[in-house]
């Protein structure tokens, strides 16, 4: 690749991505990674970001019965 494609693509990722990292005890990294599987993390994320905004849903829905 050369250097102008190179910074093209980095200006890119710089403007439409942001990156995200934890430091977790090993327990935790482990169970996280047993659940996530065959999934990238990045898909792991967005998936347990869907069950968790459903299930915010779910809980307000009756919250005035």
């Amino acid at each position: 690749m050369s250097r102008t494609s190179s910074e093209v693509k980095r200006r890119y990722n710089n403007k439409t991505y942001k990156r995200w990292s934890a430091d977790l005890r090993l327990e935790d990294f482990s169970r996280l990674e047993d659940l996530r599987g065959e999934m990238s993390r990045a898909a792991f994320l967005k998936e347990l970001l869907k069950s968790y905004e459903t299930a915010q849903t779910t809980d307000t829905d009756g919250a005035g019965e």
